[in-house]
């Protein structure tokens, strides 16, 4: 078992988010972890959540997410199905009993872009020196550098450098292109040069994905579905399908290729030509 290693600034890691495209089916979670595998992603994403305790009982949206709802033991079976196959297994908590849980069960934690600013909660995995990567959505630059600011003085500057990534995000399902903004993506690699910077998409196809790696994205987070008609559910007409993903892996690892290096040197297939010239 080789899970691969969280180090963006070597290899673009990409994450595939089956969030709650399970719907709450088991064997379709485990599905999705194997065909996220096979597609060649760095991390399948879910997240954990107690109905009860993240919305009220007469939220519209309750009796769905109480049917997607998996228990901690059904994670820690996902977790460890991920990890057999070569995956690391990340969650976003919503509520403060999963964020204990996942405290104690995930080295990396995602935080949504709902709770960029809910200080307790990231408070939480300041304290254990989780990996952490926050989406950026609906935060503009003074916000993001409240954030960075809170965690700085709670950790200081080498936790921003070995512990924290950002990732741009525009929070909007599914996101417009005219909306993405991808320049925010070098906007931030230019102003927290020590922090590892990527990219978090909700529009349609993958293409984004792909210029937000030439552009500097070093972690890229794509909705991952069995089927884009799974049912009526949002996510999965944002969301990858296995051939799709496939097809982004194997498009960002060229672009990845492509990219080399911040230099300019004489590459190797051009020295015979000095010497023709």
């Amino acid at each position: 078992m080789s899970i691969p290693n969280f180090n963006p600034r070597k290899k673009v890691f990409i994450i595939a988010e089956i969030g709650n495209n399970h719907e709450g089916n088991f064997n379709v979670a485990k599905k999705l972890i194997r065909s996220a595998a096979k597609a060649g992603a760095d991390a399948v994403k879910f997240q954990t959540f107690v109905t009860n305790n993240f919305v009220n009982l007469d939220h519209p949206s309750f009796g769905r997410l109480k049917k997607f709802e998996f228990t901690h033991q059904q994670f820690l079976k996902l977790k460890k199905l991920a990890n057999s196959q070569n995956l690391n297994f990340i969650s976003t908590p919503l509520d403060f009993s999963s964020a204990h849980f996942l405290k104690k069960n995930c080295k990396i934690i995602k935080i949504a872009s709902g709770d960029n600013n809910f200080y307790d909660l990231i408070n939480i995995f300041l304290e254990k020196n989780k990996q952490l990567i926050i989406s950026t959505g609906m935060m503009n630059a003074q916000n993001v550098k409240n954030l960075i600011e809170f965690i700085f003085k709670k950790k200081g500057k080498e936790f921003l450098k070995n512990n924290l990534s950002l990732l741009h995000c525009v929070s909007s399902y599914p996101a417009e292109h005219k909306s993405l903004n991808l320049m925010s993506i070098k906007y931030l690699a230019d102003n927290y040069k020590n922090i590892n910077i990527g990219y978090s998409d909700h529009s349609i196809g993958y293409d984004a994905c792909i210029n937000a790696v030439a552009l500097g994205a070093r972690i890229v987070e794509k909705h991952f579905t069995l089927s884009n008609n799974f049912s009526n559910f949002r996510d999965h007409k944002l969301s990858l399908n296995p051939l799709d993903m496939i097809s982004m892996v194997k498009k960002i690892r060229t672009v990845e290729m492509q990219l080399g290096k911040y230099e300019k040197v004489v590459q190797k297939n051009e020295k015979k030509a000095i010497f023709l010239t």
